[in-house]
């Protein structure tokens, strides 16, 4: 019996002009296409349903599912409401979904209509039906946008999550959201400023105080991080921004994708909640900031760190800071975590390179022998499959060759001939999706092979020469050859070392 997949999708956007929930219209569209798939007599195997923008493929986790089902050659077709809950997004990832049905034979079904794409003038309706759904996205998202800056114009709250001190509600008699102060949570908000602005305190040990304090955020326990957005964010002052973090498509593994990116010339309006701290908290929290941040005192600042982005605490998981002491630049350097509270010990540069240098030499030597026994001579499994598949690949094709000779000898009649063709062209159809699927392993496995001999002579090379390698050098070698290293030491001096090499997977 054939087999279906039934797709179901829909946009958050929609919800900005209809007054159904998203969840009450995907129930809805669920039991109609389940009361048309029981009146048809289709075998629906699986039901993938999301809730995303048909605009970006590479953000829809559920239909890259269906695309790798489809791709398997075992399904009749796919049941959705209509064509544009597959795609709404550029021709290029609208032609991809089309190809992949295309090739292995998966028809669109819909309660209107059935479009199978091996026949030329249901591919042509489907494309035509592909760029007017394009055509209906750009019109709903110039509409939404042209909205959500109107509503941020007016003061409304934009965002998808109030910030700390806040809680988001709907406005009474009209669209759109604003912001209610949460008490407990102003108090400190206007702590952390005074602190910051008054008593001259960092965002670490700011973190570090409230976490001493036991006074829970809104995601575990505070940072850093979580202290700087607090501090440079003006929905404190009463006012709402727009346009801070855009997003931008970008192009990211050959499909389009979305990407927040910083904009510094964003706009500030007057919001229609309170202010938390005032004017003189934000001024006095600026001025310390422009205090602390000092501009580099050297045009150019050259790399001082050959582990800088690799070297890990093993204790708090934190990237370990390079540190060399102000008054003096003769004194050794040393790697100290930044972590308040981590009872890691500080540990002298040369020491850790020492370390690494020759935990990755014993790794280095216990792998090459690793490699050298695993290249013994030995079958393939992966190349005897695919001698296998070939050698049956080639039987059923000159099986075919002789039902056609049967059938002009009149030994087959047309019937015949008919019935036994297509039982010959389904096996073909397997065994040609089974070679291909072994020519991918055969590749993955080459790719790996490949990856193992560059790692080799990149790590020989950087303990042959390594004196001879500048700083920056150093550092670009080692990110080749290391997925990162973790260092610690105890209270008792002992120095534990780990190194992760970039292996492929």
């Amino acid at each position: 019996m054939e087999r279906y997949l039934m797709y179901l999708r829909k946009s958050r956007m929609d919800t900005d002009f209809e007054e159904v929930s998203i969840a009450e219209t995907l129930s809805r569209h669920r039991t109609t296409l389940e009361k048309f798939c029981k009146s048809k007599r289709l075998n629906v195997v699986e039901v993938l349903e999301e809730v995303v923008s048909g605009e970006s493929l590479a953000a829809r986790p559920q239909m890259m599912r269906l695309l790798e089902l489809v791709s398997t050659g075992s399904y009749a077709g796919v049941v959705c409401m209509d064509i544009e809950r597959l795609s709404r997004g550029s021709s290029m990832e609208s032609g991809y979904i089309m190809q992949i049905l295309q090739v292995n034979g998966c028809k669109i079904v819909t309660p209107g209509k059935t479009y199978d794409l091996q026949n030329e003038s249901d591919e042509q309706f489907t494309d035509m039906k592909f760029m007017f759904s394009r055509y209906e996205l750009k019109t709903i998202t110039k509409r939404l946008v042209r909205g959500r800056n109107q509503s941020a114009s007016e003061g409304k709250f934009m965002g998808s999550m109030a910030p700390y001190g806040y809680r988001a509600y709907k406005l009474p008699g009209e669209k759109g959201n604003s912001l209610m102060i949460v008490p407990e949570e102003a108090k400190v908000v206007q702590m952390i400023f005074d602190m910051y602005g008054k008593q001259g305190i960092g965002y670490n040990t700011i973190a570090y105080k409230l976490n001493q304090m036991h006074i829970p955020s809104r995601v575990g326990e505070w940072g850093q991080t979580s202290i700087a957005n607090i501090i440079n964010n003006e929905v404190y002052l009463g006012k709402i921004r727009w346009r801070k973090e855009p997003v931008k498509r970008v192009v990211k593994d050959g499909m389009l994708a979305k990407k927040r990116v910083q904009n510094d010339d964003y706009e500030l309006y007057d919001g229609r909640h309170e202010a938390i701290i005032t004017e003189e908290q934000w001024a006095c929290a600026k001025a310390a900031q422009a205090k602390r941040n000092h501009p580099p005192t050297h045009k150019e600042r050259h790399l001082q760190n050959p582990f800088a982005s690799i070297l890990y605490c093993e204790k708090c998981g934190a990237i370990m800071k390079r540190k060399v002491p102000k008054k003096s630049r003769t004194c050794i350097p040393w790697y100290q975590c930044p972590t308040r509270g981590c009872d890691c010990k500080m540990i002298k540069c040369e020491t850790v390179e020492k370390a690494i240098r020759d935990a990755m030499e014993e790794w280095l030597n216990n792998y090459i022998i690793q490699i050298n026994s695993d290249q013994q001579p030995a079958e393939d499994p992966i190349a005897a499959a695919l001698t296998a598949v070939r050698g049956q690949l080639a039987g059923l094709q000159l099986q075919q060759e002789n039902i056609c000779e049967y059938l002009e000898k009149g030994i087959y009649t047309v019937e015949m001939f008919s019935k036994r063709n297509a039982s010959l062209a389904k096996e073909i159809k397997q065994l040609q999706t089974s070679e291909a699927d072994l020519l991918r392993q055969q590749s993955e496995g080459d790719e790996k092979k490949r990856t193992s001999s560059q790692l080799i002579p990149t790590a020989q090379h950087i303990l042959e020469h390594y004196s001879l390698l500048s700083v920056e050098e150093k550092n670009r070698l080692w990110k080749l050859v290391l997925k990162k290293a973790t260092v610690y030491r105890t209270q008792d001096d002992e120095l534990m070392i780990h190194i992760y090499p970039n292996l492929p997977q």
